[in-house]
């Protein structure tokens, strides 16, 4: 993968976070840094460096769309994780639309980044919970109101809470339920039961509800049922 950013700051905190990945999530996924630049450099990078991913951070997602479009016109483009200290829901919805395979806020991203980078390598696409949440409902993605969070999470047993950090994390129930040891049928009757005592109306807004109230667990890979 390679990573563009204009300041080296935010490069240091990208660079800081692949080095935190486990040794397992780095063999798992293969990553390797093949090169680093600005968002000027882009095309060349690619085509000098073949990568299959390309981390793009900035303050606010608008300086990443001209790479985005750029990458999208080379042939075999990477494809273009977006990083962002900020970022409304028109500006996470464009870069989508103009071929970003991800959007993750810096905040949040270490939590969120293993299985980003699986998921955008395999085709798919990444955004943190309370981006995914900002597109559907039209808020802005910086928001993160409390509204109880903490209090609703209280009464959860040990099990619902292991469910609802991997929900807050982005998974599908069958990685839950790989993650956890437990069927799939077993996670639906769980985020079902979450979303009643989280007063949640579905999975994106149980998850967001995990993101406020912070809380999280061991990484996937770690966890033992």
């Amino acid at each position: 993968m390679g990573i563009i950013d204009d300041r080296s700051l935010c490069r240091a905190g990208l660079r800081g976070m692949l080095q935190a990945l486990p040794p397992d999530s780095h063999r798992k996924l293969r990553t390797s840094v093949v090169a680093e630049g600005k968002r000027t450099q882009a095309a060349a990078l690619v085509t000098n460096t073949r990568p299959d991913l390309l981390i793009s951070g900035d303050a606010c997602g608008k300086d990443s769309l001209p790479l985005v479009e750029t990458v999208a016109r080379l042939p075999a483009s990477p494809a273009v994780l977006v990083i962002a200290e900020r970022i409304t829901q028109r500006d996470a919805s464009t870069l989508l639309v103009n071929g970003a395979a991800g959007v993750l806020l810096h905040r949040s991203a270490p939590q969120h980044l293993t299985w980003a980078l699986a998921a955008v390598t395999e085709g798919s696409r990444a955004l943190s919970p309370e981006i995914a949440d900002a597109i559907i409902h039209g808020h802005p993605a910086s928001a993160r109101p409390a509204n109880g969070a903490q209090e609703r999470v209280a009464g959860l047993s040990t099990r619902e809470r292991e469910v609802l950090a991997l929900l807050g994390d982005g998974l599908p129930n069958r990685a839950i339920a790989q993650a956890l040891h437990i069927s799939p049928e077993t996670v639906k009757d769980h985020v079902r039961t979450l979303c009643i005592k989280l007063r949640a109306d579905n999975r994106i807004q149980a998850a967001r509800i995990a993101w406020q109230a912070d809380v999280t667990t061991v990484p996937v890979w770690d966890v033992t049922g």
